[in-house]
């Protein structure tokens, strides 16, 4: 049996399984801490799913799902195929766009880089950005046409933004600064969210004055759900993002600091609560918070109280002037993006106002949320009026009074004993042409 022992022998070179196990390095294990960052991120479509599908009328609720979902899918394609190349491939010294790694061509595992760790990680990003994208287009955008915006802003609208900013592009040596995407992502998707629900137009009815049409969020709880999973999605994301988890270590104090600042906010001023409304300040803390890194812990709960006044007024705005946004994409993410890119002009503590650094990074912070919002608005614009232009933009009118569900998902989610069909009040509706619109959302005792 002594040949059995053989690799016990200070002589006897190791079994080959022994001997081809690379030695452990120091970097693997930060590629492991942004592997499964990305993995966790990715689930926050889940909570994206809750929040987008307690936010519209329950007719809708299963279509907007599978819009999130086939979003993600797309996005991952689309990345793997030209967007992680566009963003992290090399630009030939034009820091304007990559132009390698396309489809997953040399990409590299080493000990000074993983493409296939940083793909999964960027990837997961990206879709954050299309699934906020997501609630602006709900209940009034066809599957086809959702298709290909979130294929066009995955794979190059936001791609080009990754590469000028996350990747050290143009837009950073400039001298702009975006921690992990407060503006590259979320006040980017805010811009697109603008541009798609005022193209899209409301609902129909939505602000009909003679109207008895509810438009209320058919789930608070859901929201809930969806809002605590994003949130705990996030503090990977951030943590991810400085590629090391012993970095990380601020994000959920500051997160919370902030969110604190906001529910005192609404607290004192209207003394209730209300699920959608601790959501969407939870999420402009979130949103601000990926600013910067250069940021006092003090400076979360004056981030945090803004954020509540600023989401507040717009909150109020946008319907006055009949932009339909069931999910407050624009006040949440375009809105507190806007903010948190501009206060760190302010409250960086290595190139801030308040810290004796001047007023040159407050000119960077500006001009890059300009040439974001103009990007984004032209290609966003110009792919919808194409859309548009072949008649498969918005759903037609049957499909939006029927619900998308019934109308292409073969039912709704969940069928209750109680519930009333639309269809014939439309029809009568119509027919008789009320003054007043008697259609509903799918009225059902106890569940309005």
């Amino acid at each position: 049996m002594g040949h059995l022992f053989r690799h016990q022998e200070g002589d006897a070179a190791p079994p080959p399984a022994i001997a081809n196990i690379p030695a452990p390095q120091a970097s693997t294990i930060d590629y492991d801490w942004i592997l499964i960052s990305g993995f966790i991120i990715v689930l926050t479509q889940v909570g994206f799913a809750f929040i987008e599908a307690g936010s519209v009328r329950y007719k809708n609720s299963q279509s907007i799902v599978i819009k999130v979902i086939l979003g993600l899918f797309l996005t991952i394609l689309i990345w793997w195929l030209f967007g992680y190349g566009f963003s992290f491939g090399y630009d030939f010294q034009t820091n304007f766009m990559g132009g390698t790694k396309l489809g997953g061509y040399n990409w590299e595992a080493t000990q000074f880089g993983n493409d296939y760790t940083n793909f999964v990680f960027r990837a997961s990003g990206a879709a954050i950005a299309v699934s906020v994208l997501s609630g602006a287009a709900a209940e009034r955008m066809t599957f086809l046409a959702w298709s290909i915006l979130a294929i066009v802003y995955a794979g190059f609208i936001y791609a080009g933004l990754a590469h000028w900013t996350l990747a050290q592009g143009w837009l950073t040596t400039l001298g702009y600064k975006d921690f992990s995407g407060a503006g590259v992502v979320f006040f980017a998707a805010g811009v697109a969210g603008l541009v798609v629900t005022v193209l899209l137009k409301p609902r129909r009815f939505r602000f009909d004055p003679n109207t008895t049409l509810q438009f209320q969020r058919h789930s608070p709880i859901y929201i809930a759900f969806g809002s605590i999973l994003v949130f705990a999605g996030w503090l990977f994301y951030n943590g991810g993002i400085v590629a090391q988890g012993a970095n990380s270590k601020y994000t959920l104090r500051i997160s919370s600091s902030q969110y604190f600042g906001c529910w005192s906010h609404w607290w004192i001023l209207c003394l209730h609560h209300q699920i959608f409304l601790i959501r969407n300040h939870k999420f402009g803390c979130l949103v601000q918070s990926a600013a910067t890194d250069d940021m006092k812990p003090w400076t979360a709960f004056i981030y945090g109280l803004l954020a509540a006044v600023f989401y507040s007024v717009l909150a109020k705005v946008i319907p006055k002037v009949h932009i339909d946004d069931p999910v407050e994409v624009v006040p949440v993410f375009l809105g507190n993006g806007f903010l948190g890119i501009f206060l760190s002009a302010f409250f960086d503590t290595k190139a801030g106002i308040i810290y004796g650094f001047g007023a040159k990074l407050l000119g960077m912070q500006l001009l890059g949320l300009l040439i974001i919002f103009v990007w984004v608005a032209f290609f966003v614009l110009i792919t919808l009026l194409i859309l548009k232009g072949f008649g498969v933009l918005r759903i037609d009118s049957e499909t939006e009074s029927v619900g998308i569900d019934k109308a292409h998902c073969l039912g709704e989610a969940i069928v209750f004993a109680n519930q009333v069909d639309e269809a014939p009040l439309i029809q009568k509706t119509e027919l008789v042409q009320l003054g007043n619109s008697q259609i509903g959302s799918g009225f059902r005792p106890g569940f309005r």
